[in-house]
């Protein structure tokens, strides 16, 4: 994987050296993608794209507004706790291994609803209590 790095060495190498052949080699990448990168003009974290698709159905579909309420009702549960309670309710239809998964979308649920109630322009610590002004 080339650097953003690697490609303004490339460019400035480029202003010098006689061929492209030399400036990939000092860059340390291929000609190929010397090449590449001198015709987009953009350096890599220019260039790739953000992974923002789901490789498998997600598990917690269904029961995430069941999860989701047991959060509001009280936001200190951890999702082990959580996953825990889901697997005694329904035995069989979740496996050890996705317990990291029920982390990973109670953490980005805790973050969204952070940014929410700081842009409403509330004063709250990160722990949820209010901050007090003197």
């Amino acid at each position: 994987m080339v650097t953003n790095r690697q490609v303004r060495k490339l460019m400035t190498l480029l202003n010098q050296e006689a061929t492209l052949s030399t400036a990939a080699a000092k860059a340390g990448m291929d000609e190929r993608t010397a090449r590449k990168y001198r015709r987009l003009g953009k350096l890599p974290s220019e260039v790739r794209r953000l992974h923002d698709w789901r490789t498998r159905p997600d598990p917690f579909a269904e029961v995430w507004d069941e999860v989701r309420a047991k959060l509001e009702a009280t936001p200190g549960l951890q999702a082990q706790t959580l996953f825990a309670d889901l697997q005694r309710r329904q035995p069989g239809r979740f496996q050890d291994g996705q317990l990291r998964t029920l982390q990973r979308r109670v953490k980005r649920w805790r973050g969204a609803r952070r940014r929410c109630s700081s842009s409403s322009g509330m004063n709250r610590a990160p722990w949820g209590n209010r901050i007090s002004r003197t």
